[in-house]
């Protein structure tokens, strides 16, 4: 009966020791555990904080031993003491809104030695886009006037009685007197109005495709002269389209041709200068609809070096080859040619192969 007494006394103090043991944990209890920074944080109005305030309710030291952000674009901050029963702490979050427009939402991990040993905290806000300087919104600095950009950048137009979207170049008249913007050497698919600013004036350069008789298909890449107030400067303005012909096909029901190469690149070594060279690009039509090239196109280069043989039409399930010569006459060095065929297939209708090599005299 006595050692019972013993043996129940026993657990019982080794019961209260171990509830004694367990119940001197740190607890870690925040104010907040989110912050919205609000709707009109400015771009470049310079990083923005947010300290968050946390008590230890427990009844033994808590120490933060980490905090990792969801984003680089987050750092923390927060209390490296041990933080004693009753007393409190903190947890800054720092967010750069510089380059980073539009709404966020961001996590802190917080790791701890109290109970819980992880926890979470969240940032939100929507930075409001700065506006641009001069600088930024028209980079390309020419005399007396300053650009967006130097190139008229246009998707694939169809050839048609209609004139295109227009390609718009944004231009600033930087000088303290009006200018007249006006355009040399433009081609006779493109039409270009004159520009005319005061002084500090925004305005838009507008190119419109229209068609003529001369287009040709496929990549047309232009130079046009820049000349202001008369005067032409060194710069020029680049036009880069795509003419595709206005009889392909949009109906999604309707048979299709399918355009598959076997082979569309061809590479020769140290040819002599004045000899032929030749290859053939073999395809096949994979469609249900008969294959037609309509034109072919060597971009950016001279044509009277190649010539360019194909069957016009190719049946459903049939191949065919595209035959093209190279006379390296008045050729040297490294050669590169991308030649474009133009066909009636709807979803791309302009197809690349390329020849290239090194000619040698």
């Amino acid at each position: 009966m006595k050692n019972l007494l013993k043996s129940i006394l026993l657990l019982t103090v080794l019961s209260f020791a171990i509830t004694t043991v367990k119940a001197q944990t740190g607890k870690i209890e925040f104010e907040s555990k989110s912050h919205n920074f609000g709707a009109n944080i400015p771009e470049k109005g310079g990083n923005i904080t947010h300290r968050f305030i946390f008590t230890n309710t427990g009844d033994a030291p808590v120490t933060i031993q980490d905090v990792r952000a969801s984003c680089g674009c987050t750092t923390p901050a927060w209390t490296k003491e041990p933080v004693a029963p009753g007393e409190q702490g903190f947890v800054d979050a720092t967010y750069r809104p510089a380059g980073r427009p539009g709404s966020f939402s961001k996590n802190l991990t917080i790791t701890n030695n109290g109970d819980p040993k992880m926890i979470s905290l969240t940032i939100s806000g929507v930075v409001v886009k700065a506006p641009l300087t001069v600088e930024e919104e028209f980079p390309v600095a020419l005399e007396g006037i300053r650009l967006s950009e130097k190139a008229f950048a246009f998707s694939r137009v169809a050839i048609s009685e209609k004139e295109s979207n227009p390609s718009v170049i944004k231009v600033y008249n930087s000088s303290e007197n009006p200018v007249e913007i006006s355009f040399k050497n433009v081609p006779e698919y493109l039409k270009i109005q004159t520009v005319t600013l005061q002084p500090k004036e925004k305005g838009t350069i507008k190119a419109v495709y229209t068609s003529t008789k001369k287009s040709k298909y496929g990549t047309n890449i232009n130079n046009i002269e820049l000349l202001v107030n008369g005067k032409k400067l060194q710069e020029t303005l680049t036009s880069t389209i795509t003419l595709i012909p206005a009889t392909v096909s949009d109906d999604k029901n309707a048979a299709k041709p399918v355009l598959n190469f076997i082979n569309n690149n061809y590479t020769f070594s140290n040819i002599k200068q004045g000899s032929m060279v030749s290859n053939e690009y073999k395809f096949k039509n994979a469609g249900q609809a008969d294959l037609k090239i309509i034109a072919t196109n060597v971009v950016n280069a001279n044509n009277e070096n190649i010539k360019i043989t194909y069957p016009e039409v190719t049946k459903p399930g049939d191949e065919g080859s595209i035959k093209v010569v190279l006379n390296t006459k008045k050729l040297k060095g490294q050669q590169d040619f991308n030649i474009e065929i133009i066909t009636n297939v709807s979803v791309n209708p302009v197809s690349s192969i390329a020849l290239r090599g090194n000619i040698i005299e």
